[in-house]
């Protein structure tokens, strides 16, 4: 089975690094606040919050990154600051919300979850990332499938960001 889970999820990892004008589309988009002296906020809904975690305590977490939330309060934002909001798919309310409240106030946002039938949060956001995770990535015996890693694939994203948008970052100075 673990064979089987690694092959799977390699190829998640593939499909997703097809998407690279789209990667470098957020990470310049993203890289803007940090040269305008903005901030970079980051909310993962559910199950991604273990990127909020990533954000606080991870080791290549760069000064200009920060969780949006704070005591469940949405931290005060300029225009001059980016929003990267996870969602497992993009018919999350909470993440619906946090989007619209963001278009309202002018506050540019990159949206990484899966695109859906009808789903108005791709159509918000400034970029959508779609994170190509739709099903469980391993059959079993009884014909079900398990092995969802959902926080894994984005963490694979968010680490992705961070690396190009270091190589704009690099190149600009």
């Amino acid at each position: 089975m673990l064979k089987i889970f690694t092959t799977q999820l390699n190829g998640v990892f593939q499909k997703i690094l097809k998407q690279e004008e789209v990667f470098e589309d957020a990470s310049r988009f993203l890289a803007q606040a940090i040269v305008g002296e903005g901030k970079v906020y980051v909310h993962g809904a559910k199950e991604f919050s273990g990127i909020v975690s990533e954000i606080k305590y991870g080791e290549d977490t760069p000064q200009s990154f920060e969780p949006l939330f704070e005591e469940s309060q949405m931290k005060s934002l300029s225009s001059v600051d980016r929003v990267l909001l996870f969602a497992k798919q993009a018919d999350d309310e909470e993440v619906i919300q946090i989007a619209n409240t963001l278009t309202k106030n002018g506050i540019g946002f990159v949206v990484v979850s899966t695109v859906i039938e009808n789903d108005s949060l791709s159509d918000l956001a400034d970029i959508f990332i779609n994170y190509e995770l739709t099903r469980k990535l391993v059959p079993t015996e009884e014909g079900d499938r398990i092995g969802l890693p959902t926080l894994l694939t984005g963490l694979f994203i968010y680490h992705c960001l961070l690396l190009t948008i270091n190589e704009i970052l690099a190149d600009f100075e």
